[in-house]
């Protein structure tokens, strides 16, 4: 014999209604839980010390230096410069002080008085340079290199990164005077 449900139909399928909704009521409790939890234990979990935030805080405090603040121009190239002899012309008449050169090629290739027509390019390539595969990510690699070797040189306080095909469109001192006159940054727009 089959035992027959004392509530009606209509009454037993609004109380399966009602615990179906019950248990979705408790699911979507829950994970609103567990998301205010995970919002709260990263809101109270310090942030991770990056290379950049241990950077930062290397240099948050004063430096002091002496002299006049210097662009540093950092030449991201695949072997030579071909363009030098532009570069040659455009550093001529800039003083010194003013500016730094560093440059990555290749690794064991020398900017001499056979490689380069410049003599402002001798010997500023990196000794620590790395095999760059132009478009992958040992561009960033060869770019933080440069970086680093110019934030040597706390007098460094503007930084333009060229590439090979890069060529100046105005003279330096037009150059520098903008660049140290600006609060900006600026990408390709002055090179």
């Amino acid at each position: 014999m089959t035992k027959k449900s004392s509530l009606p139909p209509i009454l037993l399928q609004q109380s399966r209604r009602r615990v179906i909704w019950s248990g979705w009521k408790l699911v979507i409790i829950l994970s609103m839980g567990l998301c205010v939890f995970a919002l709260f234990r990263l809101h109270l979990s310090p942030p991770p010390e990056t290379l950049l935030s241990r950077r930062r805080s290397s240099f948050s405090r004063e430096v002091v230096f002496s002299g006049p603040p210097k662009v540093a121009y950092l030449f991201l190239v695949r072997r030579g410069l071909p363009l030098d002899f532009l570069w040659g012309s455009f550093f001529e008449n800039a003083d010194t002080g003013n500016f730094s050169i560093y440059v990555h090629s290749e690794p064991g290739f020398q900017f001499d008085e056979s490689t380069t027509r410049s003599h402002f390019f001798y010997d500023r390539q990196l000794k620590n340079s790395i095999q760059v595969i132009w478009g992958e990510s040992s561009m960033i690699e060869a770019e933080r290199l440069l970086l680093d070797a110019a934030l040597e040189d706390p007098a460094n306080q503007r930084f333009v990164l060229l590439s090979d095909s890069c060529v100046p469109l105005y003279n330096f001192s037009y150059i520098y005077s903008y660049l140290m006159a600006s609060p900006q940054s600026f990408r390709g727009q002055l090179s």
